[in-house]
């Protein structure tokens, strides 16, 4: 009795008076689970863009190539994206946000299907040893560390999922493959860096490593 009035809360209405019960021990930890949850979701989402928001699944669905990229310009504080309705339309609504405010950062949306740039294979001994470090370091982890294949393909057969060539080489790792969870480059590394790597990776054709991966693919001969 005694602890019961002790627990006791002060508040009084009408003569009723709660007791000050502590919450149970696994309701404590889902809020603070939830919690957890809820900083995680917003970092995957709205400060890192790795999740796919509403708007990019709806583009998706009406075009299964499209791929999401965005100016660092178009982040706010440079970190989080800006919101967009599933009915911006970049080159009509940027148009008029330019007339508007001339010094606006533009939103820019690229496809790889949209870039039409050709790309030169690099040579160099010194850009080539640049892009197999950057090779061990963002690449090795999915695709092996002699380019024999792993989550991702192999990389030194005569068979390509993404197309053959510098060109597209270079596009697959500036835009990635997010269907197939291969992320979009082109926020991590330079143009530059980007060239380093693509040529690097056409070094290891013809390499036959150890344990490489199956063929995947379409077979593409010199």
């Amino acid at each position: 009795m005694t602890e019961t009035t002790e627990r006791m809360l002060d508040h009084d209405a009408d003569g009723i008076r709660e007791l000050d019960n502590d919450l149970p021990r696994w309701w404590v930890w889902l809020f603070i689970i939830t919690i957890a949850w809820a900083v995680l979701y917003f970092l995957y989402y709205h400060v890192f863009g790795i999740g796919y928001l509403s708007r990019d699944e709806y583009l998706r669905e009406l075009d299964p190539a499209y791929v999401r990229v965005q100016t660092r310009d178009d982040r706010f504080l440079g970190v989080l994206p800006r919101y967009h309705s599933v009915y911006f339309a970049p080159e009509r609504d940027v148009l008029a946000g330019a007339l508007a405010r001339p010094k606006a950062a533009a939103f820019v949306e690229m496809s790889r299907e949209k870039d039409t740039a050709r790309y030169v294979a690099l040579t160099d001994p010194a850009a080539i040893a640049s892009g197999q470090k950057l090779y061990q370091a963002k690449c090795a982890s999915c695709h092996g560390r002699f380019g024999e294949g792993g989550i991702g393909p192999n990389l030194t057969d005569d068979y390509w999922l993404h197309g053959a060539g510098i060109s597209n080489v270079y596009k697959t790792i500036k835009y990635g493959v997010p269907a197939k969870g291969m992320l979009a480059w082109w926020m991590d590394l330079q143009p530059d860096q980007l060239q380093q790597v693509a040529s690097y990776v056409l070094t290891l054709h013809g390499s036959n490593p150890p344990n490489a991966k199956a063929p995947q693919g379409d077979l593409v001969t010199p």
